[in-house]
């Protein structure tokens, strides 16, 4: 049963036209450079404007940066638009953007730490203002994904830090952003109010108040009393009754991590193709996808989400064929009596115990172990594990975010112990090459022989679901998990 919250700290109840959204998760700092937390992200982006950004479609598109250009392999140029201003009334110009980067990727730079988001930026080695609206980023090797990149980044006020410091500065920010910051109580609520001032203009929202509800049911409990108008984080059992409420509605969007079953291809009988593929073709995917994620899932023919840059859509899911796979088996040699042992986390369970049940009916007996991550992982760094459920983030909705790390030969993913010289050489040119059409060329050919080789069974990417109230307009779930209200109305 899902009950109403009490939530004594939500300023529904005010005078102010509010708009409340209840986080699955606390934000503890709002500074945009020292956090790896996608609803971190999702907070600042209200606060803080970037370079760049993505729409709505997850393209990008130019922000704080007008327009940018490639002058050199190793330079990049970025006008900055003008008249744009920080909460506080300060001009943001170059020398704040290249403030911005120079913190983020010298080591110690924030009250003698290190951005955690460093390894965002890449080979991003220098940031310097050219003047008041022109910034150059130099890399250490070409760098075709830095526009993408600095979508995760947003633009800090150097001044203003330098006056208050870093630790200050995470609690009390000063952004560019559509909204501004008027309370931060870490662990019960984050207040924002509109910014007048806003470059791209004023929201129609008056406020925003983020709460940290880590607890689904009360989460959900909250949206149907009309506590808070955004439910995240909504599980795909829960999304019916949602939508059976006349006072909510759901909103979904197929989110940015494939999940698959990792297999080691070193080690026997996985290191056979045939019987990889043998044990492709005994899952049900799409069976499992319908019954325990309720549907609330896209089923992938390969190891990227339909949203990515370069995804193949020519791809198909392998068939569900347990002759094909029984056969398969036989050509390999392998007999009635093959035992395996499947591993996952305990959120995954009941995935993998339905996989399990489905390979039992080839007359494989799997063994299923429940691990938890920091344990699991050295196993699988080792080689010493056999098949696992597991999935792989990509927010940059570029392949180089996971291409690269799941299926070069010792990358730091790729537990399958998976190993292809052409695989390797697309990838490693990838990296390099600016045309879009030679790296998508290359993604492509690598999805193939991934898709053929069977290094993992490529399973779903799930949705991001929402429970939202009937009074708030224009807004829906994205792919990239954001929480972008400038756009955003009540009715």
């Amino acid at each position: 049963a899902f009950g109403a919250a009490g939530l004594s700290g939500c300023a529904r109840r005010s005078s102010v036209p509010t708009l409340a959204i209840g986080l699955d998760q606390d934000v503890p700092t709002l500074d945009p450079a020292m956090h790896r937390s996608r609803t971190a992200e999702a907070v600042i982006r209200n606060l803080s404007d970037g370079l760049v950004t993505r729409a709505a479609d997850m393209r990008i598109v130019p922000e704080i940066a007008e327009s940018w250009r490639r002058i050199d392999d190793l330079t990049w140029e970025f006008a900055i638009r003008p008249g744009v201003r920080f909460h506080n009334g300060d001009a943001l110009t170059a020398e704040d953007a290249a403030f911005t980067i120079q913190r983020t990727i010298t080591p110690e730079a924030i009250g003698g730490q290190s951005s955690p988001r460093k390894g965002l930026l890449g080979s991003v080695d220098g940031a310097e203002a050219i003047d008041e609206q022109t910034l150059h980023i130099t890399t250490s090797e070409p760098y075709p994904l830095l526009p993408k990149m600095l979508a995760f980044h947003e633009i800090v006020p150097k001044r203003y830090i330098e006056e208050v410091g870093d630790e200050e500065f995470g609690h009390r920010p000063v952004g560019a952003g559509p909204f501004r910051l008027v309370q931060h109580v870490t662990g019960e609520r984050i207040v924002m109010e509109r910014f007048n001032d806003y470059y791209g203009g004023a929201p129609s929202i008056d406020r925003l108040v983020f709460l940290p509800i880590p607890e689904v049911a009360t989460r959900l409990g909250s949206l149907l009393a009309g506590e808070i108008d955004i439910a995240e984080k909504v599980p795909p059992h829960a999304a019916e009754m949602i939508e059976r409420d006349s006072g909510a509605r759901l909103s979904r969007a197929t989110g940015t991590r494939s999940f698959f079953i990792g297999l080691n291809c070193k080690a026997p009988p996985l290191d056979d193709v045939r019987v990889r593929r043998a044990l492709a073709h005994g899952l049900d995917i799409p069976r499992m996808v319908d019954r325990i994620l309720s549907g609330h899932a896209t089923t992938l023919a390969g190891p990227l989400t339909p949203a990515a840059f370069g995804f193949d859509g020519e791809l198909t899911p392998r068939t569900h064929d347990p002759s094909l796979a029984k056969s398969l088996l036989a050509e390999a040699g392998i007999d009635s009596s093959l035992e395996l042992e499947l591993d996952c986390e305990d959120v995954n369970r009941e995935l993998a115990e339905t996989a399990a049940a489905q390979l039992s009916d080839l007359g494989i007996s799997v063994r299923l172990r429940v691990w938890k991550w920091d344990v699991l992982q050295p196993l699988l760094k080792a080689g010493e594990r056999q098949m696992w459920i597991t999935s792989w983030g990509n927010a940059s909705l570029d392949p180089a975010g996971l291409l690269p790390p799941l299926f070069v030969t010792d990358a730091r993913g790729n537990f399958m112990g998976y190993s292809n010289a052409e695989v390797d050489a697309a990838l490693e040119r990838s990296q390099v090459a600016f045309a879009p059409t030679e790296r998508e060329a290359l993604f492509v050919k690598v999805q193939r022989i991934v898709h053929n080789e069977v290094p993992a069974i490529f399973g779903w990417a799930t949705e991001e679901i929402y429970g939202v109230s009937t009074r708030v307009a224009d807004w829906d779930a994205r792919p990239d998990a954001m929480l972008m209200m400038h756009g955003t109305s009540l009715v």
